[in-house]
């Protein structure tokens, strides 16, 4: 019963939602609400009655002898993401209360914030593929419409579009992987993909093509390179909405899949591609990141490279290590967002972090919990991203396969985290006003609406800290040994407060030294380059419109006009040359008609004749 409720009381309630929202904007808020706490109620009830893993098999439909499966399987992993969704999705509407209450579309938000939480639900909860990717499409589709929920203006519009075709080019992938495994293996059961491969029934080429498919999906999902200009673009949306996407839902859901078909990718060899895509997303997030003027884009950048990381650490060969991160990061991201979101609120809806500085006094909550999340994304011990952080770059140094160029990469990405987060924090709360009016009109937020789940948050990533070990052991089913290189921790340590002590000179006590850095030739050229994320956008849009659309699409057009479409008009032209030239031999003269067909006897005789001697 509780799992049906589950499944089904995110779309129910979406569209209540909407339906009461139109009388009332406060009623579509407490319901909304009350349906947010009941999914996480329901979610503890299975986490704290977990025996054995719930396995529901159900058939969607049977056409002849195709029958396509919609079960349900949970086990711990599955709760895991359960508990992510439905509790961060919670606390998310319980800040939306002061977030959104000016705005007049409330009823439309929480129906699709609801909507959207259902989706991750329905993608975790899938026994078979054909599950998972209805839940996928619905979160595709969600987000596309709450990225351009402000659709009236031109800027949001496009981030929605923009976030769908770049998502919908992996989930090509995905369906193509799907009818490849249904070919080769008659089955789209997680758990029986994952047996075949482990008992080497699949061959490595064909297992091999099948995960790269997947995992260009996962890439478009999660934005890795070189699908990630969406997510940056997903910041025109409501910072609720920014902290659902990049923290609880959509983007750990390429990771999910990967994790969730870990023994299938051991098998076909494709964990180094992982490894090696996530690595240079890793770098390009992280340099990225510490350039961006917007709040919100420094945070886009930063969710970029520690997905990232999670998939290195899949990648390297540690479900534990990929997935506690993934853990850890949903937390403190959420928190990073909606600690953003609160400072934007309280200024006027100001992104600009050089309009910033100063607020600590009147944002003094909000300062102290997200200084806490900061503290927990720059990998410092006891908050629960140093614990996965560090098991990252340990297994990545350990892999004779990763150790190298990507290991090289993940600890840059990992040390440089301190870097662009510090930077934020010293920007918006410490030193002086830089904007006296600004300063002027900011207001301090809500106790009880923005501070409240933003302390619980930040006592997560603190308590899960010290549960790490029991983390993993839950994820996997398997005790997992620490494993530690001599020396690697205080040398992590020492480069994280080196580099936290350069931002402190650069943006707190001698702000001339950056000004004067910045001020050179070839450093204004490298802020370029990194301030547009490498340019990365730029040459897939160049891609698309002089390869694709300027050069194949346009002789694709000039072949079906001029060969296509010409033959079949010339038909015409041919046809009425033929009914021309037999209209000829038509005449109203009875004499004319009778040469004609006794011409015509004549013939048939001849070549009668001619055929019976041959």
């Amino acid at each position: 019963m509780s799992i049906a409720l589950l499944l089904i009381l995110p779309f129910t309630g979406a569209i209540t939602a909407f339906i009461i929202g139109k009388i009332s904007k406060k009623y579509a808020f407490v319901f909304a609400e009350v349906i947010g706490f009941l999914l996480f109620a329901l979610v503890v009830n299975i986490f704290l009655n977990y025996t054995k893993p719930i396995n529901i098999p159900l058939d969607w439909f049977t056409f002849g002898n195709v029958t396509l499966p919609f079960g349900i399987y949970i086990d711990h992993l599955s709760v895991v993401m359960l508990l992510i969704a439905t509790g961060l999705g919670a606390l998310d509407i319980h800040f939306s209360h002061d977030y959104m209450k000016e705005d007049p579309d409330q009823a439309r938000y929480y129906a699709k914030i609801l909507f959207f939480i259902g989706g991750m639900i329905l993608l975790v909860s899938a026994k078979e593929l054909t599950g998972l990717f209805v839940g996928w499409e619905f979160m595709g589709l969600a987000s596309y419409l709450l990225i351009s929920f402000w659709h009236q203006n031109n800027t949001p519009a496009d981030a929605g579009v923009a976030a769908f075709l770049y998502t919908k080019f992996g989930d090509i992938f995905l369906f193509a992987a799907m009818g490849l495994l249904l070919y080769f293996t008659g089955t789209l059961d997680l758990q029986k993909i994952n047996l075949l491969a482990s008992q080497n029934q699949l061959a490595s080429s064909v297992s091999f093509v099948i995960a790269i498919f997947i995992f260009i999906a996962a890439i478009g999902k999660s934005g890795q390179f070189p699908l990630f200009p969406w997510l940056m673009r997903a910041m025109e949306g409501p910072t609720t909405v920014s902290a659902l996407i990049h923290g609880a839902t959509m983007v750990n859901s390429g990771i999910y899949i990967v994790a969730r078909l870990f023994d299938f990718y051991e098998a076909s060899q494709a964990l180094i591609v992982v490894a090696a895509v996530a690595s240079l997303s890793a770098f390009i997030g992280a340099t990225s990141a510490l350039v961006q003027k917007e709040i919100k884009k420094v945070l886009a950048y930063s969710t970029m490279s520690h997905l990232s990381l999670a998939f290195i650490g899949l990648g390297v060969g540690s479900l534990s290590a990929g997935m506690t991160h993934l853990t850890n990061h949903a937390i403190f991201k959420a928190l990073l967002f909606l600690s953003a979101g609160a400072v934007i609120m309280s200024a006027r809806h100001n992104k600009d972090l050089f309009r910033l500085g100063g607020t600590y006094k009147k944002l003094t909550l909000v300062a102290i919990f997200m200084a806490l999340g900061a503290l927990s994304l720059s990998g410092i011990p006891p908050f629960s991203g140093f614990y996965s952080k560090d098991a990252i770059i340990t297994a990545s140094l350990l892999n004779p396969q990763t150790h190298g160029i990507i290991s090289t990469l993940t600890i840059i990405a990992g040390v440089l985290s301190v870097a662009y987060i510090f930077r934020v924090w010293l920007l918006i709360f410490a030193g002086k006003p830089r904007d006296l009016e600004l300063n002027e009109a900011i207001t301090t937020p809500s106790k009880f609406w923005i501070a409240l789940p933003l302390g619980i948050m930040a006592f997560a990533t603190l308590a899960l800290g010290f549960y790490q070990k029991e983390l993993r052991v839950y994820i996997t089913g398997e005790e997992v040994g620490e494993a530690h290189i001599e020396y690697l921790l205080p040398s992590l340590l020492g480069a994280i407060f080196l580099v936290a002590f350069i931002v402190y000179k650069f943006y707190k006590s001698r702000p001339d030294l950056r000004d004067n850095l910045a001020a050179q030739p070839f450093m204004k050229a490298i802020h370029r380059v990194l301030y547009n994320g490498y340019f990365i956008e730029q040459m897939i849009t160049w891609f698309v419109q002089v390869v694709i659309i300027h050069s194949v699409a346009k002789t694709i057009h000039w072949v079906e006009v001029h060969i296509v479409d010409g033959a079949i008009n010339k038909t015409v032209a041919m046809s009425h040359s033929i009914f021309m030239l037999f209209s000829k031999t038509t005449t109203s003269k009875v004499s004319n008609q009778a040469g004609v067909m006794l011409l015509g006897v004549f013939s048939l005789f001849v070549i009668l004749f001619i055929g019976s001697v041959v």
